[in-house]
């Protein structure tokens, strides 16, 4: 499962309400922990081990590395170093998880999120930015070079308002561990009892000494360590490899699980990635139940890293990272590191693994409970059917080439299989009129990137890459809004109502509809052409309306059921449908 709407109520598997979705497509120096303690075993099952489901386009088309994203009420903060600041930390802001941060508008300091800095930091050095909400107001950690030492070393600001500007009043470094080359890359965690920490690392790329990951409880201000900072996790590239050095830590704790997730490798290269250790707890020890990384190079996206984990409105989890374009992992060559936003999902999950067939034949039926039926050679790729919901599902969307499918809930809570990947829900969100159907977005060949959902009054809620073109939402309707179709370009979709009435918005074009016909039975649902230039519907007795160039190719409307129709999906070609 990877959409987390809160769940309640428990119904039991039935095929008799199924909706049909076919394939097609300062100054800490205590040492290190004994090696005893840094050599403990943690099983892979001691944890829930995180699925990363990366993106391939940027949430932020600009220099912005080692991000740090955090929400308040509905809106998404990100706090990032890099060229587009000048060696400085900004701000960024999006109302979604998966992309659109930008910068503010009228920012006092050009959305640079710090003030004037104290005389011992050297401007332009300042990177790694942590930030949390304690103590009635955002505090952020960060790092720069203390001019008195030569070492990069850790500092705090502070801000009423999650924009900042933040104020750093500090006359010295916060933490500056001078024995192990200094301290860098901050990140505060609250964990289950309240109590505030701060995790870091050591050694800020001066020295040859071994990187090593700290971790220590803060006080009540948050403005100092409350005792000896234990060792997280230390560089091990014997066992890891890939692990030239480690740096970023992010703690979370997840499903009662504390893990500390980090970055490795040469940060200027296609081999920095990002890992990820179960801890014994806040402080430790930590160790990694596997031996490579979680999210490295992949598609035109290189060297991933510098990750932040953060939970969206309805709970499910993100990391925040950046990544360079392949061909250019460097700033003399004129790289930047994109900031990349991406779903994660962790533990076990009704989300079974499935391989796509090479040409996928045949659909599937799911239940009101999600219950998925495959048929033809479409794989099972998991379902709600065992688990307990608050509303029943409504309709289900299928990835382009059969590996996995959306199901979605009238309450808009989005379950995602397979190879689909979940973008967003409305499931902890108030909803006017509740959902009544989904499309996915269609991006050429590959899977696609986005959905929409659509409630009974024409509401459209677009995710991930899916384009909002329009809705009814706001419009005094005939008869409720009963399903929708995409167009294949993926930048236009159809609404059908119960009446038959149709509209279409981006650069889906209007066909004719059954709006000013009296029908025997109400419409329920409608399916697309391959072109893109007609469309069906389907009453609810199976009687079949073509419009453009969709044909038609019988249907039940003359047949007696022992049950409604309910959905309906085309052929790959066209020349064909399943009711």
């Amino acid at each position: 499962m990877t959409a987390f709407p809160r769940l309640r109520l428990a119904l039991a598997a039935t095929a008799t309400a199924a909706v049909v979705a076919a394939a097609a497509a300062t100054a800490a120096t205590t040492g290190p922990a004994s090696s005893a303690m840094r050599g403990r075993n943690i099983s892979a099952t001691t944890g829930p081990a995180p699925k990363v489901y990366p993106s391939s386009s940027p949430a932020f088309g600009m220099d912005a590395p080692d991000p740090d994203v955090i929400r308040v009420g509905s809106t998404y903060y990100a706090y990032t170093t890099g060229t587009t600041w000048g060696n400085h930390i900004g701000v960024l802001t999006s109302t979604s998880p998966s992309g659109g941060f930008h910068t503010i508008t009228g920012h006092p300091y050009g959305s640079t999120a710090l003030g004037p800095l104290p005389a011992w930091e050297k401007s332009d050095t300042q990177t790694s930015p942590g930030v949390f909400f304690w103590g009635g107001r955002y505090m952020m950690y960060y790092d720069a070079l203390d001019m008195t030492t030569g070492l990069t070393c850790i500092t705090v600001a502070t801000s009423t308002n999650p924009a900042g500007p933040f104020r750093d009043t500090s006359s010295a470094p916060f933490l500056c561990q001078r024995t192990y080359a200094g301290s860098v890359d901050p990140s505060p965690f609250i964990d289950a009892n309240g109590q505030p920490w701060l995790y870091w690392k050591s050694n800020d790329g001066s020295s040859a000494l071994p990187a090593y990951l700290w971790g220590a409880p803060l006080s009540s201000d948050g403005m100092n360590l409350t005792t000896a900072p234990s060792v997280m996790l230390n560089q091990d590239t014997s066992a890891h490899p890939w692990e030239t050095t480690i740096e970023n830590p992010a703690m979370i704790l997840v499903n009662g699980v504390y893990e500390l997730f980090f970055s490795g490798g040469v940060w200027n290269s296609t081999g920095y990635a990002e890992g990820y250790a179960v801890c014994d707890g806040p402080s430790g020890p930590c160790s990694q139940p596997q031996v490579g990384s979680i999210l490295n190079s992949y598609g035109t996206v290189a060297g991933p890293g510098g990750a932040t984990l953060f939970a969206d409105e309805s709970g499910g989890w993100w990391i925040a990272y950046h990544g360079w374009t392949s061909g250019c992992t460097s700033y003399s060559c004129g790289g930047a590191r994109e900031l990349y936003t991406a779903p994660v999902v962790f533990g076990s999950s009704p989300n079974v693994p499935c391989a796509a067939p090479a040409v996928p034949k045949g659909y599937r039926l799911f239940a009101a409970d999600g219950g998925a039926f495959d048929y033809g050679n479409l794989p099972f790729c998991g379902s709600t059917g065992a688990l307990v919901l608050n509303q029943l599902i409504i309709s289900g969307s299928p990835t382009g080439h059969g590996g996995g499918y959306w199901l979605v809930a009238s309450d808009g809570g989005v379950f995602a299989f397979g190879d689909a990947v979940f973008y967003g829900s409305t499931g902890a969100v108030h909803l006017n009129r509740p959902m009544v159907g989904m499309a996915a977005h269609s991006s050429g060949p590959s899977v696609p990137a986005g959905y929409w959902l659509v409630a009974s009054d024409g509401g459209v809620f677009a995710f991930g890459d899916a384009g909002f073109y329009g809705s009814t939402g706001a419009v005094h309707l005939n008869r409720p809004t009963v399903g929708m179709a995409a167009t294949p370009s993926g930048r236009g979709y159809w609404l059908v109502a119960s009446d038959g009435g149709v509209f279409a918005f981006g650069d889906a074009g209007f066909f004719g509809s059954t709006g000013a016909l009296r029908l025997n039975r109400p419409i329920v649902a409608m399916a697309a052409t391959p072109s893109g230039r007609g469309y069906w519907l389907v009453a609810s007795d199976g009687g079949v309306f073509a419009f453009g160039d969709a044909g038609f190719f019988g249907s039940t409307g003359a047949i007696a059921l022992n049950r409604p129709i309910v959905g309906m999906t085309a052929t790959p070609t066209g020349k064909g449908y399943w009711l």
